[in-house]
């Protein structure tokens, strides 16, 4: 590999300490998350005695949401951690139109909209409850990341071996991957858009075939890891421009969802390799085209004319996921009895086809069949919230033990990745896992379930491509060249 055409790391980027124990700067990160739990004790014994009105704690919600968003930021060195984009989305979809009532767009933000036919107003507790449950998740999400925190940068070494193998099986497989996506769009699209995915799932994936699916998912994780090991820029838009031809057709078929944050991965694995730091104006800018995007991307999904949205009307729109929350808590004692089996469910349909009426297993079925049964019979209805299927599971304990969960999965996954096989993990968990605030609970280790069987399948490919390799190459009198090692 010539050097000369590598990813450069930038000189002002210090060395990474490998060894040196993980320290909390001071004492700096036990003060910010000690008055960070002390606003939030003070703000609920103030909810309790009755002194602090609702208008109040979507104000409190919004500013510690958006501060904890700051402070991923600023603590992790320009947003190198997981930790900020996590933090990023639980503004957007848990605290979207907490932010958008600041300026009037959303003037009952906490009033139930989401699978109504009208807005359904809920107890001044149950919004209060709801606000003081979000932020709480959020700053205990974001203590082990802060505490433990080291700063990470991969650099492939040896694995870039495995290059020419990778390639080798995304040369035969990424026909698959395009095909299947092509099939899927063309069934959606003659067969009434978007709500085909719910109506006709079966059908969708009988259109591209067992064997054509099972490719494809080889083919994108190959994709991925050559993402991770690859150095060279020209390459690595090779395979961004492949990974694009066949994410745009998901973005068509409507999965908005899984496009952006897979792209914020891609995003934050060139970061980690780089060394760099997430920029804030680019942030904005990125930010405000994705909304203009989304907002084609469900005219399209939903085949009506484009509605034009502010970014902070569409955070409004983005931030009903709250309400999916607000639910859990309003409809506890209804719904705990199934808490357990709505964690098991989003793990296991996850990974397989769920059934026609799957009575009791999932969280987002149940919801909308509650609020609205038309709407659910037509295949209308709502994603998940790890907050809402947490405190189904177990009140409030279960949540404060799962976003701790959360933040040491968050943090376990930023030290590994300075390795090979932490940065492909990292690389197939990180979608779910920043996306957890608009998924199920278990949404990331169905991620990694799946991606297991791909990389075993890629493993073996490999194994037998250098095995062939070496073959020739003895054959012919060659010797394998000696590949860098890794700097640093």
């Amino acid at each position: 590999m010539d050097e000369r055409e590598e990813l450069k790391v930038p000189k002002n980027v210090s060395p990474i300490p490998q060894n040196k124990p993980a320290t909390p700067s001071d004492l700096s990160g036990v003060v910010e998350i000690g008055a960070a739990l002390a606003i939030i004790s003070l703000a609920a014994f103030l909810v309790l005695v009755g002194a602090m009105p609702e208008r109040a704690c979507v104000w409190l919600a919004a500013a510690m949401l958006m501060a904890l968003v700051w402070l991923s930021w600023k603590r992790f060195d320009g947003g190198r951690h997981p930790c900020f984009l996590f933090m990023g989305m639980l503004l957007v979809f848990q605290g979207g139109r907490l932010v958008a009532s600041l300026t009037g767009i959303a003037k009952h933000p906490m009033d139930i909209v989401v699978a109504t036919t009208a807005p359904i107003q809920v107890s001044r507790s149950i919004a209060e409850a709801t606000l003081l449950i979000v932020v709480l998740s959020g700053i205990l999400v974001y203590a082990p990341c802060r505490l433990g925190y080291r700063p990470a940068l991969f650099r492939a070494g040896t694995e870039v071996r495995w290059l020419p193998a990778l390639y080798a099986l995304i040369l035969l497989t990424f026909p698959f991957a395009f095909c299947k996506n092509w099939l899927y769009f063309s069934f959606i699209r003659a067969h009434g858009g978007y709500l085909a995915v719910y109506t006709d799932n079966a059908a969708i994936l009988a259109s591209a075939g067992t064997l054509v699916r099972a490719v494809a998912l080889v083919s994108s994780t190959a994709l991925l890891t050559a993402y991770v090991f690859e150095r060279r820029p020209k390459r690595i838009a090779l395979l961004l421009a492949l990974y694009f031809a066949v994410s745009t057709l998901d973005l068509l078929i409507g999965f908005r969802g899984k496009f952006f944050a897979e792209l914020l991965g891609l995003w934050y694995l060139h970061k980690l390799k780089t060394g760099k730091r997430f920029n804030l104006t680019a942030l904005a800018l990125a930010a405000a085209a994705i909304s203009l995007v989304a907002v084609a991307v469900a005219a399209i999904r939903q085949e009506q004319s484009i509605q034009l949205l502010s970014p902070l009307g569409f955070l409004a729109q983005q931030g009903v996921s709250l309400n999916v929350t607000e639910m859990a808590i309003a409809l506890h004692h209804t719904f705990a009895p199934y808490g357990l089996r709505y964690l098991w469910g989003g793990f296991i349909y996850s990974i397989v086809r769920p059934p026609l009426t799957p009575q009791h297993q999932l969280w987002t079925t149940e919801l909308t069949l509650y609020l609205n049964p038309v709407a659910q019979e037509l295949g209308f209805g709502t994603a998940s919230t790890y907050l809402a299927e947490l405190y189904l599971a177990g009140g409030t304990a279960a949540v404060v033990l799962g976003s701790l969960a959360v933040g040491w999965t968050l943090h376990g996954v930023h030290q590994a990745s300075r390795r090979a096989w932490g940065a492909v993990l990292l690389a197939f968990v990180l979608p779910s896992l920043i996306y957890l605030p608009r998924l199920e609970m278990l949404g990331p280790l169905a991620a990694l379930v799946k991606a297991s069987a791909s990389l075993l399948a890629i493993a073996v490919f490999v194994a037998c491509f250098e095995a062939a390799r070496g073959m020739l190459r003895r054959a012919a009198g060659f010797h394998r060249p000696q590949w860098p090692a890794a700097e640093g």
